[in-house]
Formats: C-alpha cells, sequence, structure tokens
C-alpha cells in the first residue's frame, strides 16, 4: 500500500494540520487581548518599582536630615552668641552631611545672628519671623523639615529648623540648616538618575504640590497642585493611573505618597511607548504564521510518512511479547526515535529474560536469608519484638514469647495492650518519644514473666523507618539484667551498712558531750531544784540535740522503699516553696522561681526529691540570717534537666566545699552533715549529680543535674 493511501498518514497529517492552525489562531487572539495588557503591566512594575525605590531613598534621607537634632543641640558651638563659633558649627553640619549646602542661626525674635557660607552675609540680622520653617520649631520644640521654600537669593531650598534649648528647656535660638535642591549634588544624583524607558521620566513633589526634584530644572519649585495625580497625593492616596502631562500628550503613572514627609513621587511614561512593542509584533505575526504554517505542513507530512512503516512491524513484536513469547527481535530500520526505539525493544527483550532468571534466583536466596535471619532472631537470648503505630506485634522472637508463655504465631497481629507484660508501657507515650528523640532510646523497664514474677530488663528502642512516612513501626531489645539489679541492691545494701557503721562512731561521739552535761546539771537540781531553772532549759536543747542527730542516723540506717514515677519537677518545687512561706517572712527571705515552660517528666521518688529540696533551701535560710533572695530555677540545657537554687548568704570557702557530702561534716555550728549527704545518696540513687559553688560574702549555688542520657533520668 502507498504512503498516501495510508489511513494513518492522513489521520496524522490531518491532525497535525489542525493544531497547527489552532495555535497559530490562539497566538493572534492572546497577542490581540494579552500582549497590550502584559506590555502595560510590565511597565507598571516598572514605574511602581521606580517610586517604591525613590520612596525609600528620600525616607532615608528624611532621617539623616532629622537626626541632625541631636548633632546641633549637642554642639556648643550653637549655645554661643560668638559669631565666629555659630559660623563654626554651621560649617561642620555642612562638612558632615552631604544634604546640606547652607545654614543660618536665628535668634527667638527671628533675627539671623550666623550664617554659613559666606554668601548668606547680606542676611545678617535679617528677620525670618514669618516663616513657617522658623515658627514651627519655635512653637513645637521640635525638629521641622519645611516645604520646597524660595529663598531671596532666588534659590529653591528645603529646610531643615532644629530649636536649640537651654537648661531650662526653652528655646534658645533656632538653627536652619537649607538642602540647595538645584545645587547639591548628592540629592540630584540620587532622583535625577530614576529614568524609565526612552521618554518616561519621574518628579517629586511637596505637602504643598510644589515641585522639588523634575528633569527639567527650570520645574523646580512650579506649583502643580490641579494635576489629577498630585491631587490625590495630597490627599495622602497612591496608586496607578492615566493622566495627560503638561504638554498634552497621555501617560500611564505610579505615584505614591511618602507620610514620613508628607511628599509625594511620581513616575510616568507615554503610553504611546508602552505598546510600541505591541504594534512592531502584530506587522510581523502574518509573515511569521503564513511561513511557519508552510513550512510544518511539509514536516509533518514527512514525518507522518516515516512514522508508518515502522510502526507496524514494532506493533505486532510487542503483541507476541504481550503474549508471552519473550524471543522476538526486531531490525533496526533507520536511526530515528522509531529506529531507536526498536534497538530497545530488542534491549528489553534480553534485560527481560535475564532479569526473569535473576529474579528466580534472588527468590531462593532471600528465601534462605529469611530463614536464616528468622533462627538468629529466636537464637537470641534477648527479647526481641517490634510495634506498629496500631499496637500490633509485627516481629517476634522465641524468646520473648517463652516470657509471656505462648508461641510466636499467637502474637503476631495482636494488640501489645492485651498483653500486661510491662508494667509502666504506654503506647502513646512510647511513640511521642520516638518522634521527638528520632533515635534509639536506652531504658530499664519491669517485665513479668509467665509465673508473673518481675523481672528486669534493659530495653533499646529503635524506630523503623519507612521511606515516605517516617517512622512506622518501634523494634524492642531487651537484655535481662535482673541478676545484675539484685547483686547492685546487695551492694548498695552493703554500702549502707558501711555508712551506719561509720555513722554510729560519730554518733556515739556527738551523744556522749549531751549526757555528760544532763548527768551533771541533773546531780545541781538534786541539790538546788527551785532556783536554777536555767539548767532545765539547757537539758531540753540538749535532749532536742540528740534526737535530731539520731532521726538523721535512723534516715541514713534505715533501707528506704524506692517509688518511682512520672513527676512534674516545677509542681514539687512549688509545693516544697509553700512549705517554706511562713518560714521565709519570719527570716525576711524572698523566695523566686523561676521554671521553663514544657519541662520533661522526671522519673523520680517524689519524697526523697522533696527532702532533698527541702534541706537545700532550709541551708540557704540559715546562711542568710539577715534576710535576703533565694532564686529557684528549672530548665533544660542540651539534654540535661537542672534544678538550680541561688542565695545570697555568708557563702562556703573554697577548700571545705571538696568535703560536703561526708558524714558528720559541716559548716554550720551545730550541724552534723547528715543531711547533706542523705541529698547525696537520693540524687545519686536517681542518677543524678550534685555541683555546689561558692564565694565567701556573695553567696552559693547549688544545682542538680539529671542528664538526659541516664537510661532511667529522663522520660516523656
Amino acid at each position: 500500500m502507498k504512503w498516501f493511501k495510508s489511513q494513518i498518514f492522513w489521520k496524522i497529517y490531518m491532525i497535525n494540520l489542525a493544531i497547527i492552525c489552532t495555535l497559530l489562531v490562539l497566538m493572534f487572539i492572546v497577542s490581540r487581548i494579552i500582549l497590550p495588557e502584559i506590555s502595560k503591566e510590565q511597565y507598571q512594575q516598572i514605574t511602581d518599582k521606580t517610586v517604591l525605590r525613590m520612596k525609600h531613598q528620600i525616607s532615608l534621607i528624611a532621617k539623616d536630615l532629622q537626626s541632625l537634632e541631636h548633632y546641633v543641640q549637642s554642639d556648643e558651638n550653637f549655645k554661643s552668641n560668638d559669631f565666629n563659633r555659630l559660623f563654626k558649627g554651621l560649617e561642620n553640619i555642612v562638612d558632615v552631611s552631604p544634604y546640606i549646602d547652607s545654614g543660618t542661626v536665628v535668634d527667638t525674635n527671628g533675627y539671623v545672628q550666623g550664617f554659613y557660607p559666606n554668601d548668606l552675609k547680606h542676611l545678617k540680622n535679617y528677620n525670618l519671623s514669618k516663616r513657617e520653617y522658623f515658627q514651627q520649631p519655635l512653637k513645637t520644640k521640635k525638629v521641622y523639615l519645611s516645604d520646597v521654600v524660595s529663598a531671596d537669593t532666588g534659590r529653591y531650598l528645603i529646610v531643615v529648623s532644629v530649636p536649640v534649648l537651654n537648661d531650662h528647656k526653652k528655646v534658645e535660638r533656632v538653627v536652619n540648616l537649607s538642602l540647595r535642591i538645584e545645587d547639591n549634588e548628592i540629592f540630584q544624583s540620587i532622583f535625577q538618575s530614576f529614568k524609565i524607558g526612552e521618554n518616561g521620566y519621574t518628579f517629586i513633589v511637596d505637602r504643598n504640590g510644589k515641585i522639588i526634584s523634575h528633569p527639567s530644572k527650570e520645574r523646580i519649585g512650579e506649583d502643580v497642585s490641579g494635576n489629577p495625580i498630585v491631587r490625590k497625593l495630597l490627599k495622602k492616596q497612591s496608586g496607578y493611573q492615566e493622566v495627560t502631562n503638561t504638554k498634552g500628550i497621555t501617560m500611564l503613572a505610579s505615584f505614591e505618597y511618602i507620610p514620613i514627609l508628607e511628599w509625594g513621587v511620581v513616575a510616568q511614561i507615554p503610553v504611546d511607548e508602552i505598546y510600541q512593542p505591541y504594534l512592531a509584533f502584530q506587522k510581523s505575526l502574518w509573515t511569521i504564521s503564513l511561513v511557519t504554517f508552510i513550512v510544518l505542513s511539509i514536516l509533518t507530512a514527512l514525518y507522518a510518512r516515516q512514522m508508518i512503516h515502522p510502526i507496524r512491524r514494532l506493533y505486532l513484536a510487542v503483541d507476541q511479547v504481550a503474549k508471552g513469547d519473550y524471543n522476538q527481535r526486531i531490525e533496526k530500520t533507520d536511526s530515528t526515535e522509531i529506529g531507536k526505539l526498536s534497538s530497545r525493544f530488542n534491549e528489553m527483550i534480553h534485560y527481560i529474560r535475564q532479569s526473569k532468571a535473576n529474579l528466580q534466583l534472588k527468590e531462593e536466596q532471600l528465601k534462605e536469608q529469611k530463614e536464616f535471619l528468622r533462627k538468629i532472631i529466636d537464637m537470641n537470648p534477648s527479647y526481641i519484638y517490634a510495634i506498629d503505630k496500631e499496637g500490633e506485634f509485627t516481629l517476634v522472637n522465641e524468646s520473648f514469647a517463652k516470657l509471656l508463655g505462648t508461641e510466636t504465631h499467637d502474637l503476631l497481629g495482636k494488640k501489645i495492650d492485651d498483653f500486661q507484660f510491662n508494667i509502666e508501657f504506654n503506647r502513646v507515650r512510647v511513640w511521642e518519644e520516638i518522634e521527638k528523640v528520632k533515635e534509639r532510646l536506652v531504658l530499664e523497664e519491669e517485665f513479668k514473666d509467665q509465673k508473673g514474677e518481675t523481672r528486669w530488663v534493659e530495653t533499646v528502642r529503635l524506630p523503623i523507618f519507612s521511606p515516605n512516612e517516617g517512622a512506622d513501626q518501634i523494634l524492642f531489645v531487651s537484655t535481662d539484667i535482673t541478676e545484675r539489679k539484685q547483686a547492685e541492691e546487695l551492694l548498695r545494701k552493703s554500702e549502707k551498712l558501711a555508712v551506719v557503721g561509720e555513722l554510729a562512731a560519730g554518733v556515739a561521739h556527738e551523744i556522749r558531750n549531751p549526757l555528760t552535761s544532763i548527768k551533771g546539771f541533773m546531780h545541781l537540781l538534786k541539790e538546788e531544784c527551785k532556783t536554777h531553772k536555767h539548767y532545765f532549759e539547757i537539758i531540753e536543747s540538749e535532749l532536742e540535740r540528740i534526737n535530731f542527730i539520731v532521726n538523721e542516723f535512723l534516715m541514713l540506717g534505715k533501707p528506704q522503699v524506692m517509688n518511682f514515677q512520672q513527676k512534674d519537677v516545677s509542681v514539687l518545687l512549688k509545693d516544697v516553696i509553700t512549705l517554706f512561706d511562713a518560714q521565709a517572712i519570719l527570716n525576711n527571705v524572698q523566695i523566686i522561681s523561676e521554671f521553663e515552660p514544657d519541662l520533661p517528666l522526671l522519673y523520680c521518688d517524689e519524697n526523697q526529691l522533696k527532702q532533698v529540696f527541702i534541706n537545700i533551701i532550709k541551708n540557704a535560710i540559715e546562711a542568710m540570717p539577715n534576710g535576703g533572695k533565694i532564686k529557684i530555677q528549672a530548665k533544660m540545657q542540651e539534654n540535661s534537666l537542672i534544678i538550680r537554687f541561688i542565695d545570697q548568704g555568708c557563702g562556703i570557702p573554697k577548700d571545705r566545699i571538696a568535703k560536703l557530702g561526708e558524714p558528720f561534716y559541716s559548716t554550720k555550728e551545730k550541724g552534723t552533715g547528715l543531711g547533706l549527704m542523705v541529698s547525696y545518696k537520693i540524687i545519686e540513687a536517681h542518677s543524678g549529680s550534685i555541683k555546689i559553688e561558692s564565694e565567701i560574702g556573695q553567696g552559693t549555688t547549688v544545682d542538680i543535674i539529671f542528664e538526659g542520657l541516664t537510661p532511667v533520668a529522663l522520660k516523656r
């Protein structure tokens, strides 16, 4: 069959011609409707950016001019009546500020006392009392920035008037600093450089509608308040609109009101210049469209002809592959996309055959590897299991199943909440910890085995991340540390017994002296029972001392039951502070608390921690006999929770800080040192540490630190 008789050829050819014609028609429509608006919007963006840049520049200049107020009022030259000093002060300002060209100093009656430069010498003793820029600072005692002013010299000026105040805050004189609009090179270079297109331009008007800056210098000072755009600026409006200039040319203008000076900025460009690119494009569009249509028609016919022959062969080959015949092969016909597609088809068939063989091999290897890993996991003595976000088991090894007295297949797919093997387990809190930390967590937990006996394990929690959803499973690897915990408990009891033995000798020594006093005074009481009443007071004091020592000794020697729970440190501290409110008031002590919000919960024994806080606050109050402040802070620093107590007491010598915490070592006259020793033991039991810093006469700082890396120190 001939190519020109092919239905596929004519379908391809007619579809492409229809597309070409549609695109050309759309091009004409778009060019007529959209391009003028696009040109208008582009130039509007240019003019908008221009007025905004000029507004920014003017605002900066205004701030620079207003900043001269401090410079003038702090210059001693302007507080003098000497002409030379006034001349020198004005000269300094002209040298410092690039926007100031001249200046005058006027007394409160409006007479010129000083001037700079010398071309203003004719103003000596000239009266300026009727000028607005003199009256305003005299009235408001503040710096005043004038409108465009026509000077007696014929120049147009912008005047910055600064009142000079005496010690009684009264105006002593007014310093008028002038910017000569036409002569100031800095001012002109900034605003004359804003040019838009070939015929566009910008100009600035003051609050009365007078031109401050214009490409035509002869128009500076001209009153254009009748211009529609200027009238809007005088009403403090900004925007974009079409307007006719003084030459009768239609312009599109952006205008911006400047609040800091009540000035206005206008950037405008002729309408004809905006639409000029569109008109030129429209003229050439017809020629381009005709040439494009002819060329594309020929190329479409050639392309359709080339595609017909090889497509049929490729279709037949693909049809055989779809039926499962992977032995198909197509000879390369040419170097076009169809020919390359034929080559890639042959490569694809080769890769399919090879991949099919490799896939079968990989499946066998994967099956063997899976069985091998399963054996390793089941042979591991650690308890290994994984759960998803729904709390269902996705992986369980035989050791863990044996711990619960069941089989692995009975656990898979079941909810972890159905098996209360973990005393403190909270699925929501576990996921919150994983989402926050996003790394492995190590902590100690209690399990119950199939006999109901409690066992301690050290558990590593590892988040398992999916490619798109983040952490979607948690792997738990628990190692039985029950024997180690039991050994630690025995060691702790042994240490306590050793401490009790050490304290016993000290307590016996402390008790001996009070008993001797009691015996001696009791002997005297037998002889003179009615006349020596003060002996009773001594006996009571010594008995209280014996009772205090024995109580602390018993607290240290008696085994304490540790009841660890999740607690808010801020709440514990507030409870302890409440206990000391009355005592603090009696001792003229102010307790200040500063707690960071959202502190992590502390895994602790509430009563024991409160005992530590009570000991530290009590020591701080006793260290300030004349009163003072105690600051209590709780904050997070990196991965550590820090509880800080800062007092203004007498302080502790540095050589004695190292011995704090030893039995019967105290900085107080009647202290035993047991309170601080007990505090050290409690904090150590919570895997924390105590750090004490002090300076004589400055006070003491006590830090209780719970580091985040400690397995049971921090829990969410």
